[in-house]
């Protein structure tokens, strides 16, 4: 019997060592949301661009999964631990680990039996972050429709390599500049313009991307040093439908690769995007429409 009680209070002893002087956090913050692991990670990383009172720097990541980030927020430091886990390809759970620059032990006694200074900062800096991410998701909506073909079409377009946040700038700069050429040159559109990803590099956040137009009953352009002709083939593809700004499609992509995970299906790292409005025309950016295709390997 004694030796039993030994062995019970070394593991509670190991235990109580770990969470006072082991345990990376003194504080976690549970929470899940409805989007993606991409966007949540996203989120977390442009923080610090959306609020003034938030600094971030990050210190370590794993892509999508989690994030380690130093925090000033109200002239005080803390350590940031996020982690990021897929439930569905639809909800995502969050959990965030709060580290005060100080009084470590002290924080990680009382957090769990009184509401200190250091836990009301702690849930006051998750619900700040918590505010900014629902007021981004009210921005866009995304909708996956399911398998089907991709759009087949003879294009004009110009590339670009950017950062994946400068595709609608990319966009923007060349639209006048591919429409004039169509026009000049007596060309016939065909459809709405889109935007082929022939890479997106995940790790450097970076894509390879045409900016097309479709036109009819033509096999070769006249020539242009920036503008080129380009023949899309239909192609089996998992589809979602994007409704926001253009800048922001991105996060379609994001929700079909989580939906395509989540039902064993494996995809190519190419996308087509196909868009039906002119943001030149201005309007609600939740009525803009957006096809988005991801070919299927």
């Amino acid at each position: 019997m004694k030796k039993i009680i030994s062995v019970l209070i070394l593991i509670v002893l190991c235990i109580l060592g770990w969470y006072l002087f082991i345990k990376k956090s003194d504080y976690i913050y549970r929470f899940e949301t409805k989007t993606s692991q991409a966007t949540v990670f996203y989120s977390i990383s442009n923080w610090k661009k959306t609020n003034d009172s938030i600094h971030t720097e990050t210190i370590d990541s794993t892509l999508y999964k989690s994030i380690t980030q130093k925090l000033n927020y109200l002239d005080k430091n803390y350590t940031l631990f996020w982690d990021i886990k897929a439930e569905n390809d639809s909800v995502t759970k969050v959990a965030l680990g709060i580290k005060g620059a100080k009084n470590n032990a002290i924080n990680r006694i009382t957090a769990p039996f009184l509401n200190t200074e250091f836990k009301s900062m702690s849930k006051d800096i998750v619900m700040n972050f918590i505010r900014k991410l629902k007021m981004n998701l009210s921005t866009f909506r995304v909708k996956i429709t399911g398998k089907t073909d991709s759009p087949a079409k003879k294009c004009a377009c110009v590339n670009a390599k950017t950062k994946l946040e400068n595709k609608a700038k990319h966009m923007m700069r060349n639209y006048n500049y591919i429409a004039d050429f169509v026009d000049e040159n007596n060309l016939q559109p065909d459809g709405r313009p889109m935007v082929v990803i022939n890479n997106f590099n995940k790790e450097e956040n970076t894509i390879d991307m045409d900016f097309c137009f479709p036109v009819t009953r033509i096999d070769k352009l006249p020539e242009n040093p920036d503008i080129f002709f380009r023949e899309l083939k239909a192609v089996p593809s998992l589809k979602a439908v994007f409704n926001g700004n253009y800048m922001y499609s991105h996060h379609a992509w994001f929700q079909i690769f989580d939906y395509a995970e989540n039902n064993a299906i494996d995809l190519k790292n190419n996308i087509i995007e196909k868009f039906h409005n002119n943001p030149n025309f201005g309007g609600d950016a939740l009525q803009w429409t957006t096809e988005v295709y991801i070919p299927i390997k």
